[in-house]
C-alpha cells in the first residue's frame, strides 16, 4: 500500500458550507488505536490521559457504517501500520482483510456511504507489523466443533469452554478413561481402581447417549 496521504476535507467549503465531523483517532498510552470524540474539550482531556491524537488521518462522523468499519479511515489514508501488533491479533484484522476504499473520503454528511465507483481498484489492507510476530501465533485457530474461526488461542479456548461445554466435557471425560485403563494394565489393579474404572465406562456410556445440542456462542 501507498504511503499516507495527505488529508483534505474542503468539500464543505466547495458547497458553501462548513463540514465538522466530531470524531477521530488516538493513540492510547498502551499503543492501540481508538476512535474517539475530537472536539477541543475532549482533546484537551485525552490528552492529559496521555493520549495522542493522530490528526494526521483527518476526522469524520460516527455512523452504523462507522461503527461497523472503525478503522477504514485510517486504512485508506495509509494508516495500517499505526497499529500496533498485539492489537491486529486480537481483533482478528488480519484473518479476513477488509478492502480498502479508493476514494479517499471520510465518512460526513456529503459522503454517508461508499459507491461502487469508491471500489474501484480496491485491494485488502495489509499489516507489516506482522512480519515479526512467531508464526505459532498467527492463525485463523479453527474450532473443531463448529469450524468457526477465532483469532488467537485465547479466545478459541475460551469459545469452546462456553459454546462447547458439554462436548469438551466428553472429551476430558474420554480421557480420563483412558488414562485409568493404561494405569490399570500397568499393574495388578485394586478393587477401588476397578470400582472407578467401572464408574467412568458407565458414566462415558452415558454422555455417548446424551442427545447432541446446537450451542451458538
Amino acid at each position: 500500500m501507498a504511503g499516507p496521504m495527505a488529508v483534505s476535507d474542503t468539500l464543505g467549503a466547495d458547497v458553501g458550507r462548513n463540514i465538522q465531523p466530531t470524531f477521530g483517532y488516538y493513540r492510547q498510552p498502551n499503543g492501540w488505536v481508538t476512535i474517539s470524540p475530537n472536539t477541543r474539550l475532549e482533546r484537551l482531556k485525552y490528552s492529559e490521559e496521555g493520549w495522542t491524537y493522530l490528526e494526521q488521518y483527518g476526522a469524520f462522523d460516527m455512523t452504523a457504517y462507522t461503527v461497523n468499519h472503525p478503522f477504514e479511515a485510517l486504512f485508506m489514508f495509509g494508516g495500517a501500520a499505526e497499529l500496533p501488533a498485539e492489537q491486529v491479533l486480537q481483533t482478528g484484522l488480519y484473518i479476513d482483510p477488509p478492502l480498502v476504499p479508493t476514494c479517499f473520503q471520510h465518512t460526513t454528511q456529503y459522503h454517508r456511504g461508499h459507491r461502487a465507483a469508491c471500489w474501484r481498484g480496491a485491494k485488502p489492507v495489509a499489516f507489516p507489523q506482522l512480519a515479526d510476530v512467531p508464526a505459532a501465533l498467527i492463525g485463523p485457530f479453527i474450532c473443531s466443533f463448529c469450524q468457526r474461526k477465532m483469532a488467537t488461542v485465547a479466545s478459541l479456548t475460551q469459545h469452546q469452554s462456553v459454546a462447547h461445554v458439554t462436548p469438551m466435557g466428553n472429551i476430558q471425560l474420554g480421557k480420563t478413561l483412558g488414562d485409568t485403563i493404561a494405569a490399570a494394565m500397568s499393574k495388578q489393579p485394586t478393587a477401588a481402581e476397578l470400582d472407578e474404572l467401572a464408574a467412568l465406562r458407565i458414566e462415558v456410556a452415558r454422555a455417548k447417549k446424551q442427545p447432541k445440542l446446537a450451542v451458538s456462542s
